[in-house]
């Protein structure tokens, strides 16, 4: 973990996909949330208004940016003051992907988005949408837009983990569309080709470049461990939802953890059956990230045939503490595997369970999808089809609902708003 220099006075970057990420969220949706809790759901040690208190932490900072995201047009009106890439901000946030949105080099990140960013026409819209808050963690889905004068529009999906202290946002850990980054960003600055890695990757630290140090031997987690097991390569596989298992789970925070950990319980068993017994009918499994990913995904027996072909050890799965409210279960997880050319397929991923009835009805799965194009797509058929930058179209929608949309100041965008916009370059 590393404390980000280069975040704006009001605002988060996006480590990953890398936009600007500070705003507020619509103003009718922040009184009317401010007024009323979002859900009677609260953890054993937490009182309901702590909770709701951490979540309006995180909604103040949107309120601010949002006041902020564009300049004033009128004669004499002077502009706020703009915003400074490299501004420190009192907080720890890291990225699950690698460089250059996993380094602590403000000139190197800025140098990586600046460009795309410049010739962006409007603020960025981003939406969330249900929060999940559990002790003094925050958890919330997002989707981004920007469009960009070269005819691409940066749409990414995310998940952020925020943790609050102190009336202050003290932690943030992104998950994000790390590939659909490589694509869009990559048009207007050099993102250097990553080469697989031949040992397990290292997560940031405070303080502490991840360049130049001695290769890891073990797996390096940044989230408690609550499991750890090694997975049978069959269960790499689409689940065949069966919704016949014997064993009831209420419909409660800790009915619905309980119904997780039995899932997880069954695959570290290698059973299949029953993995496919706690999922209900209509069960859907989405994946942030575009074709083979998203919610049209190619199987993951598929997806994975790369991994298990050349598979040389063990499967190492981690998980992190469960977090649920309103029918949704949050979860971290690492994976390790070895491969027989000597690399190395460490990936590192949150999922969100939908549950209904004691059954899991869906899961939104966010990982850094370009890790898994470095290592995987070499072997792979869907690797022969690359991903192209997206061309003003927007991708599905990662989230079940959207609870509020706001917008973001873009500091990269020096025009002023009467100035004629640069000529489209072909």
């Amino acid at each position: 973990m590393i404390k980000r220099r280069q975040l704006l006075k009001h605002a988060t970057v996006g480590l990953a996909g890398l936009p600007i990420l500070g705003s507020t969220f619509a103003l009718y949706g922040a009184r009317a949330s401010a007024a009323e809790p979002e859900s009677g759901s609260t953890s054993a040690d937490t009182p309901l208004g702590q909770l709701e208190r951490n979540k309006r932490v995180v909604r103040e900072q949107y309120e601010k940016a949002q006041e902020k995201v564009i300049p004033p047009t009128l004669p004499g009106a002077a502009d706020f003051p703009r915003a400074e890439f490299a501004k420190d901000v009192p907080f720890v946030a890291m990225s699950c992907m690698d460089p250059p949105g996993g380094v602590d080099e403000p000139k190197a990140i800025a140098a990586a988005i600046a460009g795309w960013h410049a010739q962006s026409t409007a603020p960025a819209i981003h939406s969330y949408g249900p929060m999940i808050a559990e002790g003094n963690t925050v958890v919330e889905e997002w989707e981004t837009f920007f469009h960009g004068l070269d005819g691409t529009m940066y749409s990414n999906h995310y998940c952020l983990l925020r943790e609050i202290k102190d009336g202050q946002i003290a932690l943030v850990r992104e998950y994000v569309d790390s590939h659909h980054a490589f694509i869009v960003l990559g048009l207007h600055a050099p993102w250097k080709a990553l080469e697989p890695p031949h040992a397990p990757r290292r997560r940031l630290k405070r303080g502490q470049s991840n360049l130049n140090l001695p290769p890891l031997t073990e797996i390096e987690t940044v989230f408690p461990i609550r499991q750890e097991f090694e997975l049978k390569p069959s269960l790499l596989r689409d689940v065949t939802p069966t919704g016949n298992t014997p064993t009831r789970f209420p419909d409660t925070v800790e009915g619905n953890k309980a119904l997780v950990r039995a899932m997880h319980d069954a695959q570290a068993k290698g059973d299949a059956a029953a993995v496919d017994s706690y999922h209900g009918r209509g069960f859907h499994h989405f994946i942030a990230g575009e074709g083979p990913l998203g919610w049209e995904h190619i199987p993951l027996q598929d997806l994975y045939a790369p991994l298990l072909k050349h598979l040389a050890s063990p499967i190492k799965i981690r998980f992190g503490p469960l977090m649920s409210e309103d029918g949704r279960v949050f979860e971290e997880m690492d994976i390790l595997a070895h491969l027989d050319d000597g690399s190395v397929y460490n990936n590192w991923h949150c999922l969100i369970h939908e549950i209904r009835g004691g059954q899991i009805v869906q899961t939104r799965e966010y990982m850094d999808t370009h890790h898994l194009w470095v290592v995987l797509a070499r072997w792979a058929d869907w690797g022969k089809t690359p991903v192209p930058p997206p061309l003003r179209r927007a991708r599905r929608s990662n989230m079940p609902y959207v609870t509020a949309s706001y917008q973001a100041r873009n500091p990269f965008l020096k025009l002023e708003r009467w100035e004629p916009l640069p000529p489209v370059k072909t």
